[in-house]
């Protein structure tokens, strides 16, 4: 079975003394665990450096929450890829659904994202999902599609040359934050859904590993993580607590 993958987005949360010991708690605790899965946090930008500074022998990853569409240039407050690259950031999430909906991210700034990471060789955690109000009106399977089919068509050149530089993360906005989550068949048709639009888009399709994320916790991860086509999870709230976070990891 390969990894799978448990990552925790901190989001706009904590201070410097707060980041730096849920590092640690969640360092200690995946030292005396010796977890097979690829295990990244995602601190706020300002402190991406101090917490990688105290993760010994490379044994979490750790991510950026955003990356500029540009290469380096006058973007006052962005921060560029190769910056990222140079700071041996190994991960970037792209398309976020609170940087869609909050920040008016479009499809097409959010595959420049995707390129420019790409282009630094920095593994790209792409988000895709639906709102309430399309998952109501049961578009759910046609915003994926546009989604996923809109990133392939700008850079499936690059994507199919490094298929292990991308990862889908499958979030339904309307599960975010709520305590919503899909029902076990919903999950199942929805990322078989997205597993079949991928291979038809990709030539190395088996590469690219698929998560879940909205609403994670411990007692759920356990049923999302034995659905087919879930390689692991994207967690929001639950990763800002170590033992949350760790009990997550422990259920693989």
């Amino acid at each position: 079975m390969s990894k799978k993958i448990i990552a925790g987005n901190w989001k706009q949360n904590g201070n410097l003394r707060q980041s730096i010991k849920l590092t640690k708690d969640i360092v200690e605790k995946v030292k005396k665990n010796k977890y097979q899965h690829e295990i990244i946090i995602f601190p706020p930008s300002l402190y991406l450096s101090e917490t990688q500074n105290i993760i010994p022998n490379n044994i979490i990853k750790i991510g950026s929450q955003n990356v500029s569409a540009h290469n380096n240039g006058a973007y006052t407050g962005e921060i560029g890829a190769s910056m990222l690259k140079d700071s041996k950031i190994k991960y970037c999430l792209v398309g976020h659904s609170e940087r869609r909906h909050i920040m008016n991210e479009s499809d097409a700034l959010c595959s420049n994202k995707a390129l420019r990471l790409y282009e630094n060789n920095i593994k790209v955690i792409y988000c895709i999902g639906e709102t309430l109000t399309e998952y109501k009106s049961k578009k759910t399977k046609s915003i994926l599609k546009k989604q996923i089919k809109y990133l392939f068509k700008k850079i499936g050149k690059q994507i199919n040359s490094k298929p292990n530089n991308i990862i889908f993360a499958y979030e339904p906005v309307w599960a975010i934050g709520t305590g919503l989550v899909p029902s076990s068949e919903e999950l199942l048709l929805t990322f078989d859904f997205i597993r079949n639009t991928v291979n038809s888009t990709a030539t190395k399709n088996k590469s690219i590993k698929l998560l879940y994320g909205g609403s994670v916790s411990p007692d759920n991860a356990s049923s999302l993580l034995r659905t087919p086509h879930i390689d692991g999870l994207l967690i929001g709230g639950a990763s800002l607590i170590a033992k949350k976070f760790i009990a997550i990891c422990s259920t693989i």
